[in-house]
């Protein structure tokens, strides 16, 4: 008999359900939210399934790669447009999604994300940290802009050094403030330097 099956998956657990082609449930349980363990549940309890379902989401690309590397026939269904059919159900929990997705994929009712692969999701990784990286940054730099005494502007100096120009701006005696400024300067050079962040952006670019 077909089998189809509904992963509902988080950080630690993965909610596994299995029905039949008649729509009723062969079994229902959890796994360890590793592709290990999710294979071995699948293997073990749904040996005829022809569609596996799971939410796209955080650990969707990983699972996808690993389970469909085992020759499983996984589909990664985009999570609203699954979200929006679950919300359909009577007496909606948690615990009924896996069940859910797993009548989804036997009704076709679904819309199928298309999942990139490893190296681009690596790229794309890469390209957000360093984003994230700039805007922390530039979050920590204005903090230290405010805390300047009223009327100092920073202006770029060739050769000079935010932290050198914020030093020379700063009063000798500004006593609690003039610490702030310190502290917040080392954040500021402990983030990444911004030869780091260009390597980081060369080997992205490289990398695509």
């Amino acid at each position: 008999m077909e089998q189809f099956v509904g992963l509902d998956v988080s950080q630690d657990i993965t909610h596994v359900c299995v029905i039949g082609s008649d729509g009723k449930i062969v079994w229902q349980g959890t796994c360890l939210s590793t592709p290990e363990g999710i294979s071995a549940a699948i293997k073990a309890k749904a040996p005829n399934a022809i569609r596996i379902g799971l939410e796209s989401g955080p650990l969707s690309t990983w699972h996808w790669h690993a389970l469909k590397g085992e020759g499983l026939p996984i589909v990664c269904l985009d999570a609203r447009h699954a979200k929006a059919a679950l919300n359909m159900q009577m007496n909606k929990t948690d615990k009924n999604d896996a069940p859910g997705l797993a009548q989804i994929v036997k009704a076709g009712w679904y819309r199928e994300v298309g999942v990139k692969s490893l190296d681009s999701h690596t790229v794309r990784s890469m390209l957000g940290a360093r984003a994230q990286l700039v805007a922390m940054r530039v979050e920590v730099s204005n903090q230290i802009r405010g805390m300047l005494t009223f009327g100092v502007v920073l202006r770029r100096r060739d050769g000079l050094w935010f932290e050198t120009l914020v030093g020379e701006a700063s009063a000798p005696d500004a006593g609690r403030v003039g610490q702030t400024i310190q502290a917040l300067l080392t954040i500021y050079s402990g983030f990444i330097c911004t030869e780091r962040l260009r390597e980081l952006e060369r080997a992205a670019i490289q990398d695509q």
